[in-house]
C-alpha cells in the first residue's frame, strides 16, 4: 500500500509475477514442512528392512575378501596372461560368493528381496566387466580397467552404496584389479 501525491491510499495490484512468486514461496515452505515431518521417507533407500540377509552375508563376504587378499595383486604379474589369470581367479571367487548370496537372499516378492536382487545383478555386470578386462590382456590390449555405467553412474557405485547402507563393507567391490 502506498499513498499518492494527494494523500489517497493506493493499493498495489496483484500482478501475474507476484502471484507466481507467492505460490513458489508457499510451495517451498510446504515442501520443507513435509520433508521434516514424519510423513517423509526416512533413511537410505537401499537399507534392508530385515537384517537377516546382512548378518548371513557378512561372513561369506569376509571369506571372499580374505581369499582375494591371499592372491597376488594383478599389477605384480610378470606378463599379460598371468595378469589375466589372476583377474579370472578373483572373479571366480566373487562369482562363488554371488552364488552363495543368491541362496540366502530374501524372497524376491519382498522389498528386501527386490533390493538384494538388484544388487546381485549389478555385481554380475561388474564381474562381466572383469571378464572383458582379462580377455583384453590375453589379446595384448593393456589399458585401464573401466566398468559399465548404470544410468549416469558407474555400476560399482550402487554396489558399494548397498554394502555401506547395510553394514556390509566387506561386500564392497574388490580393489584387486
Amino acid at each position: 500500500m502506498d499513498t499518492n501525491l494527494d494523500g489517497n491510499i493506493v493499493y498495489k495490484r496483484w500482478t501475474f509475477w507476484r502471484v507466481v512468486s507467492l505460490l513458489l514461496l508457499l510451495s517451498i515452505v510446504a515442501f520443507w514442512v513435509w520433508a521434516l515431518s514424519p510423513l517423509a521417507p526416512q533413511g537410505h533407500p537401499d537399507k534392508l528392512d530385515e537384517q537377516t540377509f546382512s548378518e548371513a552375508a557378512k561372513p561369506l563376504c569376509v571369506d571372499a575378501k580374505n581369499r582375494i587378499e591371499d592372491l597376488p595383486l594383478a599389477l605384480t604379474s610378470r606378463n599379460p596372461d598371468e595378469r589375466a589369470d589372476l583377474i579370472d581367479q578373483g572373479t571366480a571367487i566373487y562369482r562363488d560368493l554371488l552364488a552363495e548370496l543368491v541362496l540366502i537372499s530374501p524372497s524376491p516378492n519382498s522389498r528386501d528381496g527386490e533390493i538384494v536382487q538388484l544388487w546381485i545383478e549389478d555385481y554380475e555386470i561388474y564381474l562381466s566387466d572383469r571378464d572383458v578386462y582379462a580377455d583384453k590382456f590375453r589379446n595384448g590390449i593393456d589399458e585401464a580397467f573401466t566398468v559399465s555405467k548404470k544410468g549416469n553412474r558407474w555400476v560399482t557405485d550402487p554396489i558399494d552404496e548397498f554394502a555401506k547402507a547395510n553394514d556390509l563393507k566387506e561386500c564392497m567391490v574388490p580393489l584387486d584389479v
